[in-house]
């Protein structure tokens, strides 16, 4: 006889066995053989439901610390490198690492990282011209103290120095939506709009742009005002100079002049040329700190 390959064969083969066994004083029946040989054989088959058992948990527990292993690899990868770029009185052209082209203005950094992830992420910290590159899987986005530029594939121009309370901007081509995630503001940029938010007060709002290429006229090396307050204008001169430069009427800081001027003239000299315009004077009155004043009438 074959011997038993699985329990059920096995119970049949005692069975058999334990029948054709003749045992003419009686000591051994049918019943009594096979419940001994049961009970002999009954530890086997629970040490072989113990390593089946064993090898099933052995397993399971070899695909956990699998799983594991690969988890932590995959969270606790390296963080990706970040770049720095910086600008003196020059401007640059940088290249993204998704091709995305940014032109930095006088006196800006923008940090960015050397690869991008899931999103496509910067943080800027003066004025970019960026021109973004399509790519919908991956949406881009400015960061520009407090404010928010979401974009997929457009031109706009962010202005945003630190030492100002405003973030300006200024959508030349596509959409963008601009945001401040502390107060919920949120508005989406026509061409041709900016989107101003003043700090101040916390306000985000939109102006339409007669000439929208006044505000990146600075990339072809031109400094230009249309119907700007001489507020503004001093403004724009601190981050083009690098000097702060303070308004000190009321008046004079609302009152409105078109001009345009070429990079390389000097910061007096574009003084020189609006102080008779404006009806004021300029004076320095601390070091690298100039004075405009109203100019008081004879």
């Amino acid at each position: 006889m074959n011997s038993p390959k699985s329990d059920k064969e096995l119970d049949e083969w005692l069975e058999h066995l334990a029948s054709s066994t003749h045992s003419p004083q009686g000591k051994f029946s049918a019943e009594k053989s096979y419940g001994r040989l049961q009970s002999r054989l009954e530890p086997a088959r629970r040490r072989r439901k113990m390593l089946s058992i064993r090898y099933t948990a052995a397993v399971a527990a070899g695909l956990i610390l699998l799983l594991g292993f690969g988890w932590m690899f995959y969270s606790y990868q390296p963080p990706t490198r970040m770049l720095l770029a910086l600008t003196g009185p020059e401007t640059q052209q940088i290249m993204l690492p998704d091709s995305s082209k940014v032109t930095l203005n006088r006196y800006s950094k923008l940090s960015f990282p050397e690869t991008f992830g899931k999103e496509r992420v910067v943080e800027l910290n003066g004025e970019a011209y960026f021109e973004v590159s399509k790519n919908p899987a991956k949406p881009f986005r400015v960061k520009a103290n407090g404010v928010i530029v979401s974009v997929l594939g457009t031109h706009f121009n962010v202005n945003a120095y630190a030492s100002d309370s405003l973030v300006e901007t200024t959508l030349l081509e596509g959409s963008v939506a601009v945001s401040n995630p502390a107060s919920g503001l949120e508005t989406i940029l026509k061409p041709n709009e900016t989107a101003i938010y003043r700090q101040s007060d916390g306000t985000l709002t939109v102006q339409t742009e007669e000439e929208a290429d006044d505000e990146i006229s600075w990339r072809e090396g031109i400094i230009s005002f249309n119907d700007a307050p001489i507020e503004e204008i001093a403004r724009q001169l601190s981050h083009h100079f690098n000097v702060p430069i303070r308004v000190e009427a009321d008046a004079l800081r609302n009152y409105k002049l078109n001009a345009r001027f070429r990079q390389n003239e000097t910061l007096e000299e574009i003084l020189e040329t609006l102080s008779p315009i404006g009806g004021f004077t300029y004076r320095t009155i601390q070091t690298n700190v100039i004075e405009l004043k109203q100019k008081t009438k004879n």
